[in-house]
């Protein structure tokens, strides 16, 4: 049914005024429970005492939201941005202070929830495009992409969905649908709700309405089968030393280059291959190293198998999405096939676990991990990796190193070049509500939603993102996330250049010498280090991030 549209819950309807109990001297309290002389009735009125919400009037929960979020909604409700005929009247009257206190009084309330979802329902498809999305068939991101795995939000931008209103959820599916509500940012929801049947958001409404609303211990890694609770990374925020380690020697081998990788043949041409489908691997030891491989692609950092050799806050589906599936962000299924290849970059033959090695020397930072260097080739987390990779490719035509779907789609050079100044403006009004006004990128009560872009918990100067054109590909056919609109050419080039404009961990080629280091590695056009200011006044790499 992927054309039926979700349905509004019938008898939305205004509850009688409740008798309330004289508010505290908070003017927050004082609306919830009393109202405003200006007209405003009590709060308390229709999202109930305790602020659960109303599941027969599809009222949601306000306890214990973000109090940003709070804010912003109200606002909207007042100025137009969303349109409900009981809401609008009754944010109107609201001034800015007015919102505010109100606001703060319900995110300082114990979460609570006064959700009934129907008890016959279904949360298994729910739960599968909650947790896991579906990008293959229609580019949909998980839910828990933006608002955590526990359903608890993230800052203002992604509220809570664990313990809202079941018939509530349902109705903003619908409000989306209609383009009645459209206050989220950048649209990232308009385009995602058409895309449910109506089952579908039963379903997931289902699931989120009977999550618990209150957080767990933090588990700092995106849960996946073989991954325990419970792990935490030393360098998370919050837990642990937020400094990361010293630097550790490399191996005497050289650092294998993970420099861009060619795309593949237009995807157009001929049909993508298609991995096998989650959850269809053996249950026998192969299967087991498979389900590793896969805990530790999607949770590189944390994991505790992988952490020891990672030493910042990366994941290897930070690059390839989907847990390395989806065509056009470097799928693994490509990966495999092409390898072992004779690569230019560092004038031999590269096997595929020296390609994964180059990519935790660079792309995790290797150098500053607690062992300092790639995993051995024997290491469990290579097996591990390798199994899962090659389990992905299961079919798939060896040898063929231009499949539909590698790599990234190349992006052709624009007329007006790229220029940092102006990518600036596009990652202040696109990027930064979800990677951080700062590239720090977004954490969760420990979790990992979206990574650093640039400081010391970013990728190095060696790996593959910092070249302007690989970044500006990646970004222009894979951002922002899901079905939401995609930036033009020209901004996903400037946006590349401003990322890449700033400071990073070190090459780990670098022998002492800036300018050598720059000759040896970074002569190209798309590439700043050694060659352009970065924000401290500095020349990019001269005094890299983390050291």
């Amino acid at each position: 049914m992927p054309n039926e549209r979700v349905l509004p819950p019938s008898g939305l309807a205004l509850i009688a005024f409740l008798a309330l109990p004289a508010a505290a001297d908070d003017p927050g309290a004082r609306i919830a429970t009393q109202g405003t002389p200006g007209g405003t009735v009590a709060c308390a009125t229709c999202h109930g005492q305790n602020g659960g919400g109303d599941e027969g009037a599809a009222f949601p929960r306000l306890a214990g939201l973000n109090e940003g979020y709070l804010a912003r909604q109200l606002r909207a409700f007042r100025d137009g941005g969303r349109d409900h005929p009981i809401m609008s009247p009754m944010a109107k009257p609201l001034t800015d202070a007015e919102v505010t206190a109100v606001s703060a009084y319900y995110a300082a309330l114990p979460a609570v929830s006064n959700a009934k979802p129907p008890q016959e329902l279904s949360t298994v498809v729910g739960g599968v495009l909650a947790t896991e999305g579906d990008w293959a068939n229609r580019a949909l991101p998980a839910c828990a992409q933006c608002h955590a795995r526990d359903g608890l939000g993230a800052g203002e931008a992604f509220p809570a969905l664990a313990g809202q209103v079941y018939s509530y959820i349902l109705a903003q599916l619908e409000a989306w649908v209609q383009g009645k509500r459209n206050a989220d940012p950048h649209g990232l929801m308009s385009p995602i709700a058409p895309r449910l049947s109506l089952d579908e958001a039963r379903s997931v409404a289902a699931y989120y309405a009977g999550m618990e609303v209150e957080p767990r211990p933090a588990s700092g890694v995106k849960q996946s089968a073989g991954v325990p609770a419970g792990f935490a990374h030393p360098g998370q925020p919050g837990i642990g030393p937020a400094q990361t380690q010293a630097a550790a020697p490399l191996p005497a081998s050289p650092p294998i280059d993970h420099g861009p990788v060619d795309p593949g043949r237009s995807q157009g041409a001929e049909e993508l291959f298609q991995p096998p489908a989650r959850g269809t691997a053996p249950n026998d030891p192969m299967g087991d190293a498979i389900r590793l491989g896969e805990a530790i692609f999607v949770g590189t950092y944390s994991h505790p198998e992988s952490a020891r050799y990672v030493g910042n806050t990366q994941t290897c589906e930070g690059c390839h999405l989907d847990a390395g599936r989806l065509a056009g962000a470097a799928p693994m299924w490509a990966a495999w096939v092409a390898y072992p290849a004779f690569r230019t970059k560092d004038h031999r033959i590269n096997s595929i676990v020296e390609r994964i090695q180059g990519c935790f020397t660079y792309s995790m930072n290797a150098p500053a991990s607690a062992v300092g260097h790639a995993p051995e080739a024997d290491s469990a987390t290579l097996v591990a990796l390798q199994s899962y990779i090659y389990w992905l490719a299961t079919g798939a035509p060896t040898g063929d190193t231009r499949m539909p779907g590698r790599g990234y789609p190349a992006l052709d050079p624009t007329p007006q070049g790229f220029d940092p100044d102006r990518g600036a403006r596009v990652y202040r009004a696109v990027c930064a509500v979800c990677h951080g006004s700062g590239g720090q990128g977004t954490w969760a009560r420990g979790e990992l939603l979206f990574p650093p872009l640039w400081g010391p918990q970013s990728y190095n100067w060696g790996a593959g993102m910092h070249r302007i054109d690989t970044a500006a590909a990646y970004i222009r056919h894979n951002m922002p996330l899901g079905p939401a609109q995609r930036l033009s050419d020209q901004d996903a080039w400037d946006v590349a250049a401003f990322i890449n404009a700033q400071e990073r961990p070190q090459d780990p080629r670098f022998k002492g010498n800036l300018a050598e280091t720059a000759r040896l590695y970074h002569a190209g056009h798309y590439d700043y280090y050694g060659k352009r200011l970065g924000p401290d006044g500095k020349t990019l790499g001269d005094e890299p991030a983390g050291r």
